[in-house]
């Protein structure tokens, strides 16, 4: 018993490690009524359950191409094996056939994969190639369940809330309303804002829930009009391309520099020269930002080479000689921009070296 303990402790680990916990049905699965037979005599395998978990987009994209993909899960009463060509064939009771795949073949159920299955019909499903475990020759197992009708196919895509991105201010958050599933090749087919002009935009992410969409140059104080293709509200019927309105606020205040400081420095038996620079907002820096400081002749005293550090609104370079005191200095702060700004920018100014 402690053995086994020991051994159900280790997989159990194991899972969260991988992130292959086993998961459960979908919340919107539904338990169909069925009949179950198999071929030959005795060894029979018996059937638990048959669940609908309707329509799924979880990375079938090869299995997709051929529309719309739901999914059945299939749970028995007894431990089975499987033929390594083990297969599944579907046919509705007005003898329409339709392409279907065993996604997932477990030791005691299977998920079956039906495209453009249609709700409100009686289906046969042959599965060959599975046997009772223990036993010596595969079966052809038949069900037979009848999927039913859900809802209303007239339910439409619901947007609950846009917004800016916090991490990358040329995205747009979207929330929907309700569920929604997307097509393969969903995409943003238009983006124009209210003055006519037409910029590229990107999905970046899309899950059940939400959506981001990144818009080249796209420029505050402008409201935009998304177009997306692709989608669709859990229960309906057909894909749509949806219009999105996106109002970016207008940044009432440009960055600049609100103070600067020069600081002399002794420091393990050396001397430090410094120079800060608090902005007047939130900063966001490039790789390839830098400060510049030259002298009122134009001699340079610093580079892009030159080491400088950056905060939430302040930078401070280091200098490798000092400033003189009361001496004019100009600087340059290169690709800087304040957090929810659109472009990168140069600042420009003086300061005097107190």
């Amino acid at each position: 018993m402690k053995i086994i303990k020991k051994f159900t402790a280790l997989l159990i680990a194991a899972c969260l490690i991988t992130g292959m916990m086993p998961q459960s049905a979908a919340a919107s699965s539904t338990r169909l009524s069925f009949h179950a037979s198999t071929s030959g005599s005795g060894n029979e395998i018996p059937v638990k359950s048959v669940k609908y978990d309707g329509e799924v987009t979880d990375g079938h994209y090869d299995f997709e191409e051929n529309g719309s993909v739901y999914e059945l899960e299939v749970d028995f009463l007894t431990y089975v094996t499987w033929k390594q060509s083990a297969k599944v064939s579907v046919k509705d009771h007005k003898g329409k056939t339709y392409r279907s795949y065993l996604s997932e073949r477990d030791d005691d159920g299977c998920d079956i994969l039906i495209a453009n299955l249609k709700v409100g019909r009686t289906y046969t499903i042959v599965i060959n190639g599975i046997k009772k475990y223990g036993t010596s020759a595969y079966r052809k197992l038949t069900l037979k369940v009848k999927i039913p009708t859900q809802g209303s196919s007239s339910q439409k895509v619901m947007v609950a809330k846009v917004s800016v991105s916090d991490d990358n201010d040329s995205e747009i958050d979207v929330k929907f309303a309700s569920k929604v599933l997307w097509k393969r090749n969903a995409k943003v087919v238009s983006v124009k804002d209210n003055k006519g002009r037409s910029y590229k935009g990107y999905l970046t992410d899309k899950d059940d829930d939400d959506c981001e969409i990144y818009i080249h140059n796209m420029r505050y104080g402008r409201t935009y009009k998304i177009k997306i293709s692709g989608i669709k509200a859990i229960g309906a019927s057909a894909y749509k391309t949806i219009t999105i309105t996106a109002k970016i606020p207008s940044q009432h205040k440009s960055l600049s520099v609100r103070k600067v400081e020069y600081e002399e420095d002794f420091d393990d038996g050396r001397m430090e020269y410094t120079v800060t620079f608090d902005f007047n907002k939130k900063i966001l820096h490039r790789a390839d930002s830098y400060v510049l400081i030259t002298d009122s002749a134009g001699i340079a005293l610093s580079s892009s080479s030159s080491y400088v550090e950056w905060d939430d609104d302040e930078c401070e370079i280091h200098l490798s000689s000092g400033l003189s005191r009361g001496s004019v200095y100009h600087y340059q702060i290169v690709h800087v921009k304040a957090v929810g700004s659109g472009y990168y920018t140069t600042l420009k100014g003086s300061f005097t070296a107190y």
